[in-house]
């Protein structure tokens, strides 16, 4: 189809549309080592407390705020933190100039207590937003570990991964193909690391915070599916165990009190697969 969108349909522009510049699966070949390796520094990181910051401006900064906002409430874990130039009114409209600032980024870092065992991950679609470059340089010179996802760059992280899109199909509204491909690799990195943490047994999330009547009602569903209980005596064992998931799986299956349940987790990192 050619770019005269104006007297194109409704219906062929979706087909257009549909028609994507570079898949998910390429991005993941082409870059699969480098992936691998990101995903293991930020498994390191969760296991050790420390804190892995994702920082952008825009459409990258809200992806990186979106993803780190949602992994408490799945994974039960604070670990990501979303840095956004502008802060976070920047999530709902646009901050003038805030892409600009060489100072920012470092400024919201330091006030999240940045040390030398954090990880910071750049995301710029460009490679070279200003809040999103000058950030990652400071880090680097600081010798804090760092990693930057884009499309084209020519700076040297630790990490560099490039998604490969050339061209949008809206010229320069890298909210589109870039957007996607960013969220997908974004979900990836935050679920695998996750899992390599404890966070996960099999497929289930067993660190989910019961934090309204839904997860409740979810955690209760996975305590009596891994233990092979009914809903009541699942609820009584969610009940005894704290509201926590894990622990009443261990208290279970173990036939051991709350107290107990909880050593024996932590003398395993809370990976219930080593106890089960």
């Amino acid at each position: 189809m050619s770019t005269d969108y104006d007297n194109a349909s409704i219906g062929d522009l979706i087909d257009d549309f549909v028609i994507q510049e570079i898949t998910f699966n390429e991005v993941i070949k082409i870059n699969k080592n480098k992936i691998e390796k990101l995903i293991f520094e930020c498994a390191k990181r969760i296991r050790n407390k420390n804190k892995i910051f994702f920082v952008g401006s825009g459409t990258s900064g809200r992806l990186g705020m979106i993803e780190s906002a949602e992994i408490y409430p799945t994974f039960g874990d604070k670990t990501y933190i979303g840095i956004i130039a502008g802060g976070e009114s920047a999530m709902t409209k646009s901050i003038e100039g805030s892409e600009d600032s060489l100072n920012e980024g470092i400024d919201q870092l330091n006030l999240h207590k940045l040390n030398s065992e954090d990880l910071v991950i750049g995301i710029s679609t460009s490679g070279t937003t200003p809040f999103t470059i000058a950030t990652l340089n400071k880090c680097k010179s600081k010798k804090i570990k760092t990693c930057l996802i884009s499309n084209k760059s020519q700076n040297d992280y630790d990490i560099n991964i490039q998604l490969g899109v050339q061209k949008e199909k809206i010229l320069g509204s890298t909210r589109m193909l870039s957007g996607t491909l960013t969220k997908q690799l974004l979900n990836m990195i935050t679920t695998i690391s996750m899992i390599k943490s404890g966070k996960t047994y099999k497929n289930y999330m067993v660190n989910v915070k019961p934090l309204n009547k839904k997860l409740i009602k979810r955690s209760i569903d996975i305590i009596s599916k891994i233990t092979n209980t009914n809903e009541r005596d699942a609820e009584i064992l969610f009940k005894k165990s704290n509201y926590q998931i894990k622990h009443a799986i261990v208290m279970n299956v173990k036939k051991l009190d709350y107290e107990n349940a909880k050593k024996l987790l932590k003398d395993n990192d809370g990976f219930l697969n080593k106890i089960i």
